[in-house]
């Protein structure tokens, strides 16, 4: 195994500890706030996580192995997008999701703050993924800029109830409630592109 590939696989590893640990701050968050907006962000950071294990179990594998594991990435989109759109059909329809815990103090700002750097980077990352041959490696930016819509949809809650506490914004509701559709439709977009090059892989 090449040196290149140890520090790779090593670094995905240290990272999804990380992940691991986001998961655990955004789940008791969610407790916390009452927040079903931070328990479905909580489920894709959980998704990145395993996405991650998975990475470091089959990056030095066989094209079979690794074409095998991108499925199982897909399919863990794909579901996810669709709980993702469930969501927010129930937040559109006015259906109660949260409390109007607005993430106030020194950890909603860190929360956020996280959030933020790594929706940014996630963005970054996703055009070197389309660069790359490597189907863990594409597979793995793919999950991440999943999770990164995400994060970007509980930064809009948190911006609208944040700006709303002080200032009546009528269009700026209508963006909130509306903004995540659109996010849930790119992720079902993503699955579809993933699902067309898990076909078009060749394991030989």
């Amino acid at each position: 195994m090449g040196q290149s590939k140890i520090k790779k696989r090593r670094s995905v590893f240290f990272s999804a500890i990380i992940s691991l640990a986001s998961f655990a701050y955004k789940v008791a968050m969610a407790v916390i706030t009452y927040s079903l907006v931070l328990a479905v962000a909580s489920i894709s950071t959980l998704m990145v996580f395993i996405t991650k294990v998975m990475f470091v179990k089959n990056y030095t594998k066989t094209r079979d192995k690794k074409k095998k594991a991108y499925l199982v990435m897909f399919f863990s989109v794909f579901i996810y997008s669709l709980i993702f759109i469930l969501f927010v059909v129930l937040k559109v329809n006015g259906i109660d999701i949260s409390n109007q815990n607005t993430y106030e103090g020194y950890i909603g700002i860190l929360l956020i703050s996280f959030m933020v750097i790594m929706t940014f980077l996630s963005f970054i990352n996703l055009k070197s993924a389309l660069e790359q041959t490597d189907l863990m490696v594409i597979g793995l930016k793919e999950m991440t800029f999943i999770s990164a819509l995400t994060d970007l949809v509980v930064i809009m809650e948190f911006a609208t109830r944040t700006v709303s506490k002080y200032y009546t914004v009528p269009e700026l509701v209508m963006v909130n409630n509306y903004f995540p559709l659109g996010v849930g439709v790119l992720m079902t977009i993503v699955s579809i592109i993933m699902l067309i090059r898990y076909f078009r892989y060749k394991t030989e």
